[in-house]
């Protein structure tokens, strides 16, 4: 049953006047007020509850900055890329002769910048070599011995990869002996190649006269004096790469060993 405030009044007060010798009874109006500020009180803390709730709803269900800062955040230039995997067949095509070289030895590298040394076990005369980089731009060079024992290889921009093979008469004579070795420098693709050729006066334009550009400066890279200042301003630095050492597993070519 229900009560209005002026029947609560009359009843609080009528039992005020009977309740002799007992705690007085509070006035109605205290308890109206009491009452009154109990109520206020509750609903500013089911409002202050009701903000919190909506605060704690947001963050748990709003957009994570955090991650979106991370997700969008561009890669690290330091990030280190692996390069591409090895062809596992060299092919080699002499005049009319044609066949295919197996990969037999392979090493890879994380620096760029200093010479390298690629050290193997040559099968036959036929020894085939090829180099791969993460960063296609990078610039190669390769040095071999030679029979007439100086050293040739090849130079260029790593591309799709840098290679070269020997043959019964371009390999030394005693490369069947044992161990051999290639020496391999790979340089960052802004290595300034063209202006080191320039001030070792090594790049030679053709025509003659010519400015001297990528492609001509390039020609010079095997030089050794150009090699060592390249190596001295770039210096060690990260980069990923491999080298693939291919050679038939025949003795056929021992028997055309030259003499």
């Amino acid at each position: 049953m229900r009560h209005t405030e002026s029947n609560l009044r009359t009843l609080l007060d009528t039992y005020a006047h009977d309740a002799t010798g007992r705690e007085p009874v509070p006035h109605l109006d205290a308890i109206v007020r009491r009452g009154r500020r109990m109520r206020r009180v509750r609903r500013s803390l089911n409002v202050g509850v009701l903000a919190v709730a909506t605060v704690a709803a947001v963050m748990s269900t709003g957009p994570d900055r955090t991650d979106q800062a991370t997700v969008a955040a561009p890669p690290s230039s330091a990030r280190i890329q692996t390069p591409p995997e090895l062809p596992k067949t060299f092919p080699v095509v002499l005049g009319a002769e044609k066949f295919t070289l197996p990969l037999i030895h392979t090493q890879r590298f994380g620096t760029t910048g200093v010479r390298k040394t690629v050290t193997f076990t040559p099968t036959s005369f036929s020894t085939g070599y090829k180099v791969v980089c993460a960063d296609p731009r990078a610039w190669v060079v390769v040095s071999a011995p030679l029979k007439s024992g100086e050293a040739g290889g090849t130079a260029g921009r790593c591309g799709a990869g840098v290679g070269g093979h020997h043959d019964r008469l371009s390999a030394p004579t005693k490369w069947l002996k044992g161990r051999q070795t290639i020496q391999v420098w790979v340089f960052p693709a802004d290595a300034p190649v063209v202006r080191v050729a320039e001030e070792l006066g090594r790049c030679l334009p053709f025509p003659k006269g010519a400015t001297c550009d990528e492609r001509a400066a390039g020609v010079s890279l095997p030089r050794p004096d150009v090699l060592e200042r390249l190596s001295a301003e770039v210096g060690e630095q990260p980069g990923e790469w491999a080298v693939g050492i291919y050679d038939r597993p025949t003795t056929v070519d021992r028997g055309h060993q030259p003499s």
